[in-house]
């Protein structure tokens, strides 16, 4: 017995939510009220939403296509910001950028044992996502550059977390976990929001106040090549066309971030 898409997103929000509320208290009185809505939008579009759409994905798309749509975040940061929030954008980061995505989709396509079966339905989700990312983003770098990057995401992460947590009771994870008979699913969710979620939001927000938004993104091309890595140390073989992606992936990434 495991957990539902719908329930995996929930558990995901309303864990990561639990650890941000010690924060949020004393977070909602140090930021000014007239960046609350903001902060709710952000909490919405760039956790609660991908959250869902994600799971919802992995249901029935393929991992390796998710992870090459994965990789649009840069792309859509970059389109968002030029067109709705007037960002100065160099032809040099927009070719890192291009060259990053470049390189992922060769790193994903040139796995042995590689099948693209797209479910268009189903990839529309992650692309949906990657759109939330780069709006939010583009919020935040906005209207929350000069705000303590652990208050913007626990107030943020409060938003977030108050639906998930609503709907997590409207669902039968409670009740599995009442059972005693998903603890090591549960365990693994557990980790994912506390670092992949709470955590991770924090230091992205701070490296997105140290940097341009470009920069800040252009880390999810590295989530291919530490995704390889695990393969490695668990005895998958490495092929040529994988070491090229990694290699345009740093060359993205290097075009992207040169100062």
């Amino acid at each position: 017995m495991g957990f539902t898409a719908i329930e995996m997103a929930c558990l995901r929000i309303s864990i990561s939510f639990v650890c941000a509320l010690p924060v949020a208290l004393k977070a909602f009185k140090s930021i000014s009220r007239d960046k609350y809505f903001t902060l709710m939008v952000i909490g919405f579009i760039s956790i609660l939403f991908p959250a869902f759409l994600f799971a919802f994905a992995l249901t029935k798309g393929e991992s390796a296509v998710n992870g090459i749509l994965n990789a649009l975040s840069p792309l859509w940061t970059a389109v968002i910001g030029y067109y709705f929030f007037k960002a100065v954008i160099s032809g040099r980061k927009m070719l890192g950028v291009a060259i990053g995505f470049a390189g992922a989709v060769v790193l994903v396509v040139g796995a042995p044992g590689f099948s693209f079966q797209v479910d268009i339905a189903y990839a529309a989700l992650p692309v949906i996502a990657t759109f939330c990312y780069g709006l939010g983003t583009n919020l935040t770098k906005q209207k929350m550059q000069n705000e303590n990057p652990i208050y913007t995401t626990a107030i943020s992460m409060s938003f977030a977390g108050v639906p998930a947590l609503i709907a997590l009771f409207c669902t039968h994870a409670p009740a599995k976990i009442a059972l005693g008979q998903v603890w090591i699913p549960l365990a693994a969710i557990a980790a994912l929001a506390i670092f992949g979620t709470f955590i991770a939001w924090i230091l992205f927000y701070r490296l997105l106040q140290r940097t341009d938004m470009l920069f800040a993104t252009s880390v999810t091309y590295l989530v291919p090549i530490v995704a390889v890595s695990w393969g490695i140390l668990d005895g998958e073989l490495l092929g040529i066309i994988q070491i090229g992606g990694m290699l345009l992936i740093l060359a993205g990434v290097y075009f992207t971030t040169r100062a």
